[in-house]
């Protein structure tokens, strides 16, 4: 189930739209849990890379670590979504969203799809 969910990511990937190549970097599986990160080429020469370690739970994939890192061309932030437990006063604890003006900000709990869903919108309108 955990190589299902990470060949669905990389099918996602190929066809989405916002994304122009990518390269998995590192990618590890077990029964119980797994680790993928990815690096992505966008249309507008921007990147996002990101990480998830997944855990599988009765009959369902469990996100429990993610990181989805968009920077631009000059390797400058653009969007940083990640669930690492180091702003606690943030509102929606731990899931928080990185500005390019070092903002950081409440977000509802992120995966790819959703992440994927946000670059379309502003890279490919």
């Amino acid at each position: 189930m955990i190589e299902a969910y990470f060949e669905e990511i990389l099918r996602d990937l190929i066809i989405h739209p916002a994304i122009s190549s990518f390269r998995v970097v590192r990618q590890e599986t077990s029964d119980e849990e797994g680790y993928i990160r990815v690096k992505c080429v966008l249309p507008n020469r921007t990147t996002l890379e990101f990480s998830e370690y997944i855990e599988l739970g009765g009959n369902s994939i469990h996100i429990i670590t993610y990181s989805y890192h968009w920077q631009n061309a000059m390797g400058a932030l653009v969007k940083r979504w990640d669930n690492v437990e180091h702003h606690k006063k943030i509102e929606t604890f731990p899931h928080h969203l990185h500005l390019s003006d070092e903002k950081v900000v409440d977000s509802s709990p992120m995966n790819l799809k959703k992440v994927l869903h946000e670059l379309e919108k502003e890279i490919v309108g």
